[in-house]
C-alpha cells in the first residue's frame, strides 16, 4: 500500500502530526487538540533518528487547574498586544510584541531556542526588521524581557503539566529515556531510598548541633 493511501483517512491536522513527525520543525499550538488517537504502527513506522515515540497517552481529559501568569511581572509602562508563537520542535518560537504606553514605541521580543547553551533566549528587536532594538535604553529592555520570559515559562509550565496529567506510567518512562533520564525508577519503599533519605536526616541533624 502506497504511503498516500494510508493517510487518505486522515484530516488536515492529522496529517500535519504525521508530517512533523517526520522531522517538520513548527507545530502550532492548536494542532494537537481534539483530536482522535492516530495509527500507531504507522506512527512507529516514521520515527527517525533523533526521535522518540511517546505511547500510552490518555487523551480527552475535560480540565485541569494549573497556576496562571503572574503579573509581579509585568513590564511597567509597556503593553503586550500581540504575539506570533509556534512550537519548534517543543521550544516556543517566535515573537512577542509591546507598545509603550506613553510614546507608543513597539519593541519586538524574539523568543528562540539556542542548542549550543540549551537555553531560551529572548532578544530584543526591532519591531520590523532582523535587528536588535536600538531605541529603548537598558533598563527598559530589562523589564519587558522579563515580563516576556515569565509568560513563555509560564506556557511551557502549563503544558508540561498538561502533558504529565496525561501520561501514564508507559509514556511517562518514554519521556524520560527520550529526556535521557531513563534511569531506574524507585519505589518509595525501595530499601536503597530509605537508606539515602535515612543518611540525609542524620546529615541534617547533625548541621544543627
Amino acid at each position: 500500500m502506497s504511503e498516500g493511501a494510508d493517510e487518505s483517512g486522515l484530516n488536515f491536522t492529522q496529517c500535519r502530526q504525521l508530517a512533523a513527525i517526520r522531522g517538520m520543525a513548527r507545530i502550532s499550538l492548536s494542532d494537537l487538540r481534539d483530536q482522535s488517537s492516530p495509527n500507531l504502527t504507522t506512527l512507529y513506522a516514521d520515527v527517525q533518528d533523533g526521535q522518540a515515540l511517546i505511547p500510552g497517552l490518555k487523551m480527552g481529559v475535560g480540565a485541569l487547574i494549573v497556576q496562571r501568569w503572574d503579573p509581579t511581572y509585568a513590564a511597567t509602562g509597556w503593553t503586550l498586544y500581540g504575539a506570533d508563537l509556534t512550537l519548534d520542535l517543543g521550544h516556543p518560537f517566535g515573537s512577542m510584541f509591546y507598545r509603550n504606553d506613553a510614546d507608543r514605541r513597539v519593541l519586538r521580543i524574539g523568543v528562540k531556542w539556542y542548542p549550543p547553551t540549551q537555553q531560551l533566549e529572548f532578544p530584543a528587536l526591532h519591531p520590523s526588521k532582523p535587528e536588535l532594538t536600538s531605541d529603548c535604553t537598558d533598563d527598559e529592555v530589562a523589564a519587558v524581557v522579563l515580563d516576556a520570559r515569565s509568560r513563555i515559562v509560564t506556557l511551557v509550565a502549563v503544558n508540561a503539566q498538561i502533558g504529565s496529567f496525561v501520561a501514564t506510567e508507559e509514556s511517562e518512562n518514554a519521556i524520560l529515556d527520550a529526556s535521557g533520564l531513563g534511569l531506574e525508577r524507585l519505589s518509595e519503599d525501595d530499601p536503597r531510598l530509605t537508606g539515602r533519605q535515612s543518611r540525609r536526616s542524620s546529615e541534617a541533624d547533625e548541621g544543627h548541633h
